[in-house]
């Protein structure tokens, strides 16, 4: 079990700890991150299983990270987040190759949920969780988190450091170009490694996430024709 966050004070002086989820945190992780979508009566229903399995690397759970802000005064859980491959890798018809789809696994991080207790909010918990999360990820040799969230959120994500947008763009191999994009919800990213970045590519619509994997570095030089890339 990692310690993530040891002792972390909130703006009213009180503190906290982020830490891995257990599997005797399940009752009130899952009541916490239900909060992240209120009108689904079961929204992180894959929550139970990630953490009735045991503890395992790269992140907390394998490929799932599942992370508890617990107030250090009561012993409660007042934060929750779940983390890890985003869905969209595994239906998307321009990722036609398994060993493309596990190397993609492997370097695209997504924010599934995050949620804090009403009366614990404001208090830099949620924030605290994000940090802790990019540096799971980032050990894990991620090159880059996405977050799909609500417009009202923008001005958060911006503060952590994301790029805002309303689709994401994935540079791969062979001058392919992929997308994903969302209906009322914003699909932000963000780099954990250096070779990664958010490129603006003349005629693409949206910034474009490139150097995640091998052969996938744009030129300066690179243009989007309206099909695919030309550099």
């Amino acid at each position: 079990m990692a310690l993530l966050s040891a002792l972390r004070p909130s703006s009213d002086g009180a503190a906290f700890t982020v830490r891995d989820a257990r599997p005797a945190d399940t009752g009130a992780f899952m009541r916490v991150i239900a909060l992240a979508d209120p009108i689904d009566p079961d929204p992180f229903g894959l929550a139970r299983d990630v953490l009735a399995s045991p503890p395992t690397p790269p992140l907390s759970h394998d490929r799932s990270l599942a992370l508890v802000a617990e107030d250090n005064d009561t012993g409660t859980v007042i934060g929750a987040l779940l983390g890890g491959p985003p869905k969209w890798l595994f239906t998307h018809p321009g990722i036609d190759r398994l060993p493309l789809l596990e190397r993609l696994v492997g370097r695209v991080g997504m924010i599934n949920g995050l949620a804090v207790h009403p009366d614990h909010r404001r208090r830099g918990v949620a924030a605290a969780l994000m940090s802790a999360a990019e540096q799971r990820f980032t050990r894990a040799r991620y090159g880059v988190m996405t977050v799909d969230h609500e417009p009202a959120l923008d001005d958060f994500y911006r503060h952590q450091g994301y790029t805002i947008g309303d689709a994401l763009l994935v540079h791969l191999p062979q001058q392919r170009l992929i997308g994903m994009t969302t209906d009322d919800t914003r699909m932000s990213a963000k780099p954990l490694h250096p070779a990664v970045r958010l490129a603006d590519v003349p005629g693409a619509p949206h910034r474009v996430i490139t150097g995640l994997v091998p052969g996938a570095s744009l030129p300066d030089d690179a243009v989007f024709d309206g099909t695919r890339l030309r550099y």
